[in-house]
C-alpha cells in the first residue's frame, strides 16, 4: 500500500491572460508650475476616482492600488491617495521605488497578481512631485552625513554614485551619437506631441485635474533648432538634450479577462526587469527590451512601435542605432522630453503613449523600455486589441 503523506502533489496553475482596460494621467507639470502647491497624492486620488467612474464594477472588484513613488515624503503615499479617493478603505494600498522604473514594478505586480488569480482587477501606476520634494539631511552617525547639507539626490550603491548626466554621455560616445542629432531628436519630441495633444485619443486619457485648463505645461510647439543652439553649454548632454524636473501622475486599471464588460485596450503580453550595473544605468532601456525578446523568443521585427523614455536624448537614438531601427517606429507621438519626465510616474506617461500610436496606427504590438536610476532595465511588451 501506498503512503499518500509520502507521495508528492503536484499542482498544475494556468496562468491568467492580463489586460489593459483603462489608462490616464494628468498634463505634466514643470518643478513649481502647475501643481506647485498640488500633493501628487491628489493627483492619483483625482485618477483613481475617473477610473472607478469610467469603467463599470471597477469599484467593487479593485483590490489594490499600486502606485511608484522616488521623492515623495514619508508613509504610504498610495495609502493617502487610496483614501482620498472613493476606493473602499478595504483596498490594499502599497507604494514602490524603483526610480524612473517604478511604474514597470506596479503594474508588474498587479499583473502577477491577476495572473495567478489572486485578484481580479488592479489600479497600477506612478505619481511624482519635484515642486514638494521635502528637503531631507543624513542623521548624524550616518557615514554619508557633512554639516549643513541636504540630501539632494539619492545614493543609488554602495559603491559610490556616477552622475546620471554622465553616465548618459557615456552612452552617447558608445554609440557615438553627436549634439546635432540629440538637438534634431529634441525637436521633433515637440513636434510631434504639439501634434497629438488636442486630438481625441489624446483628450480620451489625459485628463485636467480639477478642471484646470492649463494643459502640458512643457511642450514648446515654437521650439527650433537655433534657440536650442543658443541654450547649450559646452557640455555633450545638458538641459537641451534632457528632460528637466516634473511633476506628473498616471495609472492603468488592469484586469483578467472578463474581468469588466468593457473590451480591453490591450493585452500584456510581457514585462521584465532586470538588473545592471549601476553606472550604465541610461543603457537600461536597450538591455531590457533585449532580456524581454530574448526570453520569449522574438525579434526586434516582431514589434511594431517602440516607446523608450526620453529623460535623455541619447536613450531613444541609442535603442536605434542598437537595433537598427527606423526613427518613425520610435515615440511617434512625442516622449518625456517634450511631455515631461515626473521620474515614477514617467512608465505611465509613455505606456499611454505607446496605447495611443498603437490605436491610431492599427497596429498589433508595442514595447515600452526605460533604463532606471540604480542600474535596472525595464521592458513592458503589448498587443493591441481592436
Amino acid at each position: 500500500m501506498v503512503d499518500l503523506f509520502l507521495c508528492p502533489i503536484f499542482v498544475l496553475v494556468m496562468a491568467n491572460n492580463v489586460f489593459i482596460y483603462d489608462c490616464l494621467r494628468v498634463p505634466s507639470g514643470k518643478k513649481g508650475g502647475l501643481y506647485k502647491k498640488v500633493l501628487c497624492e491628489n493627483l492619483t486620488s483625482f485618477l483613481v476616482n475617473q477610473l472607478l467612474e469610467r469603467n463599470q464594477k471597477a469599484k467593487s472588484i479593485v483590490t489594490e492600488l499600486v502606485v511608484a513613488n522616488s521623492i515623495g515624503t514619508m508613509g504610504n503615499m498610495a495609502r493617502y491617495a487610496a483614501l482620498g479617493s472613493t476606493l473602499y478603505s478595504s483596498v490594499l494600498s502599497s507604494t514602490v521605488d524603483l526610480q524612473c522604473g517604478g511604474t514597470y514594478q506596479a503594474i508588474k505586480h498587479g499583473e502577477a497578481l491577476i495572473a495567478a488569480n489572486r485578484s481580479q482587477a488592479i489600479i497600477a501606476g506612478g505619481m511624482e512631485s519635484n515642486s514638494l520634494m521635502p528637503t531631507r539631511i543624513y542623521n548624524k552617525n550616518d557615514p554619508r552625513y557633512t554639516e549643513n547639507s541636504h540630501i539632494g539626490v539619492a545614493s543609488f550603491s554602495p559603491n559610490g554614485n556616477i552622475d546620471l548626466k554622465q553616465a548618459a554621455e557615456n552612452l552617447a560616445l558608445k554609440y557615438g551619437l553627436s549634439k546635432k542629432q540629440m538637438h534634431l531628436w529634441t525637436l521633433n519630441s515637440h513636434k510631434k506631441a504639439s501634434q497629438f495633444v488636442g486630438s481625441d485619443l489624446y483628450l480620451k486619457h489625459i485628463l485636467a485635474y480639477e478642471g484646470n485648463t492649463t494643459g502640458e505645461q512643457l511642450i514648446r510647439k515654437d521650439l527650433t533648432f537655433e534657440s536650442l543652439e543658443r541654450l547649450q553649454s559646452k557640455n555633450l548632454i545638458d538641459r537641451t538634450n534632457s528632460a528637466d524636473y516634473h511633476d506628473g501622475a498616471g495609472l492603468v486599471l488592469l484586469g483578467g479577462e472578463n474581468s469588466f464588460s468593457s473590451k480591453p485596450l490591450a493585452q500584456i503580453v510581457d514585462i521584465e526587469i532586470i538588473g545592471i550595473k549601476p553606472n550604465v544605468a541610461p543603457e537600461g532601456c536597450i538591455l531590457g527590451a533585449e532580456s524581454l525578446l530574448r526570453k520569449n523568443g522574438l525579434s526586434i521585427d516582431d514589434i511594431d512601435i517602440f516607446e523608450i523614455n526620453e529623460s535623455f536624448a541619447c536613450k531613444p537614438l541609442a535603442f536605434m542605432k542598437y537595433f537598427n531601427l527606423d526613427e518613425g517606429v520610435i515615440n511617434v507621438l512625442g516622449g518625456n522630453l517634450a511631455f515631461g519626465h515626473p521620474f515614477a510616474a514617467s512608465g505611465a506617461l509613455n505606456l499611454i503613449n505607446l496605447l495611443c500610436a498603437l490605436k491610431l496606427s492599427g497596429k498589433k504590438y508595442g514595447l515600452v523600455s526605460a533604463g532606471a536610476a540604480g542600474g535596472f532595465g525595464c521592458a513592458i511588451l503589448i498587443e493591441n486589441i481592436d
